[in-house]
């Protein structure tokens, strides 16, 4: 049995949601079991793993949204963490299991790339510690940052003012997503230099600005080859 998990990164606009619902598709179509988790940030009910969200992510979420606190989004990065091992070691394979499949992906909404721009903001001299502090693991103290380092990362770039012109002026929150854009659009590049090549071999830049299907193209090329040369 094998489980490959591939990330999608990238700044507000760059596409990681669509391009995860056209992997999706493709894998359903293809009778490949896969599992969608998040990453990074924070998250809403997975299906999967829970009948409705749990009381822990509503507060924590509660804390995320209205404090700038490294100290609560260090919490909620390690919980997504042992989360993801947990999806990663024992649901989907149970998954792939009742498919009688030797197969399954892991798709991985955000990854270590969009935790080292969040942790740059208030660390700029970070380490690959900083990412992961143990000492937040609620039941895995032994968990490091390599433990949650996917197979593949598809980073998606674009200009910036690209980014923003595929914001909905209307949406209420247009300033604050087209602020993140303007502030945080070039971070993804400038973290890179704080990774080892052990981790930095494994990110697939991707042009987000051009046809999406075009790009669904290259991912799904990309992830075959993986697959295949393992």
């Amino acid at each position: 049995m094998k489980v490959v998990s591939i990330a999608f990164d990238g700044p507000n606009r760059s596409g990681k949601g669509l391009q995860i619902e056209l992997l999706s598709a493709r894998l359903n179509e293809e009778q490949i079991p896969y599992m969608v988790v998040r990453g990074d940030g924070s998250r809403e009910c997975n299906k999967l793993m829970e009948s409705d969200l749990s009381e822990w992510w509503k507060e924590i979420n509660l804390h995320l949204h209205n404090a700038n606190d490294l100290y609560c989004w260090n919490v909620a990065a390690c919980k997504l963490a042992e989360e993801l091992i947990y999806c990663k070691n024992n649901i989907l394979p149970e998954i792939i299991k009742k498919n009688n499949s030797d197969l399954g992906i892991l798709i991985i909404d955000r990854s270590i790339l969009s935790r080292a721009v969040l942790v740059s903001e208030y660390l700029e001299n970070f380490s690959m510690d900083d990412l992961y502090p143990r000492h937040f693991f609620e039941n895995h103290n032994n968990l490091t940052v390599w433990d949650v380092v996917p197979d593949v990362i598809f980073l998606l770039s674009a200009p910036k003012e690209i980014l923003i012109s595929r914001l909905n002026k209307e949406d209420p929150k247009y300033l604050f997503r087209k602020g993140l854009i303007e502030k945080k659009g070039d971070w993804y590049g400038r973290v890179l230099n704080r990774f080892p090549s052990t981790i930095t071999t494994k990110i697939i830049p991707i042009d987000a600005a051009k046809n999406p299907g075009e790009i669904s193209l290259e991912i799904l090329n990309t992830i075959n080859k993986y697959i295949n040369d393992q």
